[in-house]
């Protein structure tokens, strides 16, 4: 990973899990803004000394990393996340792609013709670490712990399988799913048993002119699960705001990539890290800037 997702643990954010309500059933603020940043502990699976220091600080148990390789068609090498305790309830939270490679991706996701009923770059990642998580989410269902299943970007798509793959395995019925930055995952005939399951707690929330969202495009027949939440470029998502707008394929469900061309380098997103790494990311188009972890964690934060 690069520095535009990694950060240290003096940037992790002590109230991350302040107002984390982790009975709840419906859309929450205060627990998107946890696993927001549960997701972007994801991405630091490869520095310990930072999954130490900051499942202390969010007082989190039981933690596990997942690392394995992944035999995908998108550009990565592993499948990254961490599965972790908090009071209890069980985390499962999974990293992006770096989004140095985002271009390359988006291209494959709007250019290529995938065929499967889900994109096989998900559920090829997803597949790499499903009997770790699997191990934890079985017993988690048995015992009645509440089941939270997070991801940004690519750990969004991956989440979302996931899910997916413990209602067909484990009869998994009751889990939230909060999904930041997340992709079209797959095909009707993928969306609709998922929704008729989990579509009334997957949260898909969405910033500014974030491009992936946006990919692959309705026109190859993928589709959005879920309900949608967006906020503007550098703005935050409110509590008050309208409730998930459940079924919707939105953002740019109609755009074509002409548009999303435009959408990707017209404007500028705003820095969200007070650190010298973090101000050279406002070079990055928007479509592009407005996607990265800490904007999200920003737009997140009261």
């Amino acid at each position: 990973m690069s520095f535009l997702v990694e950060r240290p643990p003096a940037q992790y954010d002590r109230a991350a899990f302040s107002g984390f309500n982790s009975s709840g059933t419906t859309f929450n603020l205060a627990t998107a803004r946890a696993m927001m940043w549960m997701s972007q502990l994801a991405y630091e699976t490869h520095v310990p000394a930072t999954i130490d220091a900051v499942s202390k600080l969010f007082q989190l148990s039981d933690v596990r990393v997942l690392s394995k390789p992944a035999k995908s068609s998108l550009p990565l090498t592993d499948t990254r996340g961490v599965i972790a305790t908090k009071d209890d309830a069980t985390i499962v939270a999974f990293a992006g792609t770096d989004p140095l490679h985002l271009l390359n991706w988006v291209s494959d996701f709007t250019l290529g013709r995938p065929q499967a009923t889900v994109h096989e770059g998900f559920r090829d990642a997803a597949a790499a670490v499903w009997d770790d998580v699997k191990a934890a989410l079985g017993p988690a269902r048995d015992r009645g712990s509440p089941i939270f299943i997070a991801g940004h970007s690519l750990g969004a798509a991956i989440a979302v399988v996931t899910a997916d793959s413990a209602r067909r395995e484990l009869q998994l019925a009751n889990a939230q799913i909060y999904l930041f930055g997340c992709p079209r995952v797959g095909r009707a005939d993928f969306v609709a048993p998922y929704n008729i399951t989990f579509g009334g707690t997957t949260y898909r929330l969405v910033h500014g002119a974030d491009i992936v969202p946006t990919v692959p495009p309705p026109l190859l027949g993928f589709h959005h699960v879920g309900g949608y939440i967006g906020c503007g470029s550098g703005a935050k998502f409110s509590a008050g705001q309208a409730g998930p707008a459940f079924g919707s394929d939105e953002p740019a469900a109609t755009a074509g990539l002409g548009a999303q061309l435009r959408n990707l380098f017209v404007g500028f997103s705003q820095n969200a890290r007070q650190d010298a790494l973090g101000n050279l990311t406002v070079a990055l188009p928007p479509g592009i800037g407005d996607h990265l972890p800490d904007r999200y964690c920003a737009a997140l934060t009261p």
